[in-house]
């Protein structure tokens, strides 16, 4: 792995048959992501995962396994699924909700699954991965981590 890209983290939540999401509107663009963010120095995938889904979402979780490694220019992302355990949605308290902040309008939200494919949940290459293995697994995913590369 180059030594200058970013690492990063990002949560599949699954709530009865929708999935936790981050709405966004930024530069004119409208979107959702995933659950996640950089990790700090000295944190494990699975410490950040659990401080930024509770600075964005209010919720505590618990990772329970590595599905997807998505690799793009800037960043290598880790993407677990992770079990809700406790907290109320949409209390998230991070540097997302700063007023000023000019970063754009961040509104947590569910996305039911079956509509995902219509929606641009980024990264895409990410989001077809999860359909697909949806399709044929449920929500367990995958046994196994898939590496995903980025189109661009």
């Amino acid at each position: 792995m180059n030594a200058t890209k970013r690492n990063r983290v990002g949560a599949i939540i699954f709530f009865e048959e929708k999935i936790i999401s981050m709405y966004r509107e930024f530069e004119s663009r409208v979107f959702y992501t995933f659950p996640g963010g950089g990790m700090e120095e000295n944190e494990t995938e699975e410490e950040c995962i659990c401080r930024e889904v509770f600075e964005e979402f209010g919720i505590m979780v618990k990772p329970i396994k590595k599905v997807y490694v998505y690799e793009n220019a800037r960043s290598v992302e880790h993407f677990y699924i992770c079990e809700w355990i406790s907290g109320e949605f949409g209390t998230g308290a991070g540097e997302e909700f700063e007023a000023n902040r000019n970063k754009g309008i961040y509104k947590p939200v569910f996305i039911e699954i079956s509509k995902i494919s219509a929606l641009p949940l980024m990264p895409p290459e990410v989001t077809s991965a999860f359909i697909e293995d949806y399709e044929k697994n449920g929500q367990d995913l995958r046994n196994n981590i898939k590496t995903i590369k980025s189109r661009d």
